[in-house]
């Protein structure tokens, strides 16, 4: 297993250089083996090669965790992939670390006091896997009291002419997501990467000019109440503007023409809608796709769409499915990677923590897949690095001098009542 990983971590020797790329391998390999809470303090201790101020210095020191991680998966993903990010907040005490606030939790379902990150991982449609590609700090914007003026002028200025909805300034999120898209596209040049996904946070005009500003598709979910309308293609008035919007999609009544596939699922009868509309609010048209689920008299619907209206519905439900996948990515890297654990406040250390967490995804899945393990588990990679570790000290006790290729049989003979997955390579 720790030959896989230096094989897999060597590939990155073009872009960094020869101490990091020893720091790196040494910290990958304390992290997988270690036990308890994944901090600095923590990764020297399992280490030995390194002190607790050399590790200190490489989380002090600028990465560019977007070329590594793009360096080591790029041979892994396939002809169709699609780019998701997300937010991910993690929760933290005291009072000194960088960024410090309160944002919403999903799990807890209320703002908590943390920090979040937005992260961007590729997905392989076919495998159905997402590789983290980075992780970016956010911040709440701190609010300027000066700009605190009310505006006693109530409804529309006089002489406002209406404006142009592609023609906006992004704000918040929107402006920082499209900054990182534009780098995301200058590093990974793939030609096939035409779509990005993001939750329902991106169901409005600011999220569709993100996307649409960096030659992406976006693929989002609109809100339950958002008013739909079919493009007119009635008769135009001789004089005057031409009329742009037709009839109100009706959720409740929707034209039989529209629907795409009825399946019953648990006994919830399921219909999809596909048709093309306008919203008074964004610019160019949507390719949406209504889910109406019935279960006796009780129905709802949800809304996605796509700025792509060339697209199949079930590309569309399919792709926004796929997000889900970058919650893994979060998961694992929270419970066995120290994203939930580390204890840095520093901003750069910070970041290169965050980074760090998200890139032990990428180095877990490649190992595991270099060795041959048909059925990845992070438990069982963990347990087979622990057990090697522990053959080593004994093999030390005795003074012995074995070769890699037998320690390597010592070592699965040691941890294979420890696996999950027992014969799975």
């Amino acid at each position: 297993m720790k030959r896989k990983l230096h094989k897999i971590i060597t590939k990155l020797s073009t872009i960094v250089t020869k101490s990091t790329l020893e720091k790196l391998e040494s910290i990958s390999n304390s992290i997988l083996s270690m036990k308890g809470r994944v901090t600095m303090l923590g990764i020297s201790r399992w280490s030995k090669e390194y002190s607790y101020k050399t590790i200190e210095r490489f989380f002090d020191k600028k990465s560019d965790w977007l070329k590594i991680n793009w360096k080591l998966v790029k041979d892994n993903i396939g002809d169709e992939v699609i780019l998701v990010a997300d937010e991910s907040t993690i929760s933290k005490s005291g009072k000194s670390t960088h960024g410090l606030g309160y944002f919403y939790s999903g799990l807890q379902g209320r703002a908590i006091k943390g920090i979040q990150f937005l992260s961007f991982s590729l997905v392989d449609v076919e495998t159905k896997r997402a590789y983290p590609l980075f992780s970016k700090q956010l911040e709440k914007a701190k609010r300027d009291k000066k700009s605190k003026i009310k505006n006693k002028e109530k409804g529309r200025p006089k002489g406002s002419k209406n404006k142009n909805h592609s023609d906006i300034r992004l704000k918040g999120l929107f402006r920082v997501v499209s900054w990182y898209l534009r780098i995301i596209n200058k590093v990974i040049k793939l030609p096939n990467l035409r779509y990005f996904v993001y939750d329902g946070a991106f169901g409005n005009n600011m999220g569709i000019q993100s996307a649409r500003r960096n030659k992406l598709h976006l693929i989002s979910k609109l809100k339950k109440n958002s008013a739909l309308y079919f493009k007119f293609d009635g008769k135009q008035k001789s004089k005057g503007r031409k009329r742009i919007y037709g009839e109100l999609i009706d959720y409740e009544n929707i034209d039989a023409k529209y629907l795409k596939e009825t399946k019953i699922e648990e006994n919830i009868e399921i219909s999809i809608y596909q048709m093309t509309a306008l919203n008074k609010k964004i610019s160019g048209e949507l390719n949406i796709v209504i889910i109406v689920a019935k279960k006796g008299n009780k129905i709802t619907h949800k809304i996605l769409f796509s700025t792509d209206t060339t697209q199949e519905y079930f590309k569309i439900q399919e792709y926004y499915s796929l997000r889900f996948q970058i919650e893994f990515n979060f998961r694992d890297a929270k419970q066995y990677f120290g994203l939930e654990d580390f204890m840095n406040i520093k901003k750069r250390r910070v970041y290169n923590f965050a980074n760090l967490s998200m890139l032990m995804n990428n180095l877990t899945y490649l190992t595991a897949k270099e060795s041959g393990y048909s059925k990845y588990s992070v438990n069982d990679i963990k347990s087979l690095f622990l057990a090697h570790k522990y053959a080593l000290e004994v093999l030390k006790i005795y003074g012995e001098k074995v070769d890699d290729i037998l320690i390597e049989d010592i070592v699965m003979q040691v941890s294979e009542f420890s696996l999950i997955h027992r014969n799975a390579a």
